[in-house]
């Protein structure tokens, strides 16, 4: 599987990317959005299975997370939206005509309905993968106070996931703690205050989305709450709108033990919406 590689001027600095590319002529872009802490490198299993069926497959390292430039695991709206613009558009030149669809898992999934929200017209749909909607990992009495705090100490790093919370496969837990281009500490204040308002914005504008959307998300997910993509299934603006909760899975489902099903789901759904 061909891989390409390169850096475009992003907000906050230098942002790398990745692309695996199908062998011959692609006929769809994924653009995959990842999560907190992660990187896209991470996403070279999934994009196997997506490049044999034809797709390019290009996802960016965010701001801050991996290769690219900034912080560590700091930022916000203000880069979000025109980062993953820049790769779409980069991703796009390289393949004019081309379908674009974007895969956004966990925080990459809030990144990309606040994409969607603002840039419909450049996608021909939207999947997203246990979005990052819930502030459960934050008692709701604490979540005004981190919120004040963030305007005065935006670089504090008081909290973060648990990562054995990401997967049952213990392989993919060791490979993420052992992996050097993971952010093992905690996120920014700063980082965590915008992703709560994002969350509260993404619900209130969710019916003005209209793209074909996939929801894809584990049931037994602890570090987003399938009741917060019920709740978001229930508002969305689309018509075009599948929904998969997967029982006994797992936040990252993609890399769990039964990460066959919700891939074969994906590529199903990908293959109707090329």
């Amino acid at each position: 599987m061909p891989v390409a590689e390169g850096r475009l001027p992003g907000v906050l600095g230098e942002l790398f990317w990745r692309a695996w590319l199908p062998a011959t002529e692609a006929t769809g872009i994924v653009l995959v959005s990842h999560g907190l802490g992660e990187h896209s490198g991470r996403y070279a299993e999934l994009a196997a299975g997506l490049t044999a069926d034809g797709w390019a497959v290009y996802a960016p390292d965010h701001a801050g997370h991996g290769l690219s430039e900034g912080r560590r695991v700091d930022g916000g709206p203000a880069n979000w939206v025109p980062d993953l613009d820049l790769v779409r558009r980069h991703a796009a030149a390289r393949h004019p005509g081309r379908p674009v669809i974007l895969v956004g898992h966990s925080m990459g999934g809030l990144i990309a309905l606040r994409y969607a929200a603002a840039h419909q017209a450049a996608l021909a749909g939207l999947v997203l993968s246990a979005p990052a909607l819930s502030k459960q990992a934050v008692p709701g009495r604490l979540v005004p106070v981190l919120t004040a705090l963030a305007r005065v100490a935006p670089t504090l790093r008081p909290a973060g996931i648990d990562v054995a919370d990401l997967s049952k496969d213990p392989a993919v837990v060791a490979g993420y703690r052992a992996d050097p281009l993971v952010h093992h500490g905690h996120p920014t204040l700063r980082l965590g205050s915008a992703m709560f308002d994002a969350m509260d914005e993404v619900l209130a504008t969710a019916a003005e989305i209209r793209l074909p959307v996939l929801l894809q998300h584990g049931v037994d997910d602890r570090i987003t709450t399938v009741e917060t993509s019920r709740a978001l299934a229930a508002v969305l603006g689309s018509e075009d709108l599948t929904v998969e909760f997967y029982e006994g899975l797992w936040h990252e489902i993609y890399n769990e033990p039964e990460r066959e099903r919700p891939i074969a789901d994906l590529r199903a759904w990908l293959a109707a919406h090329r």
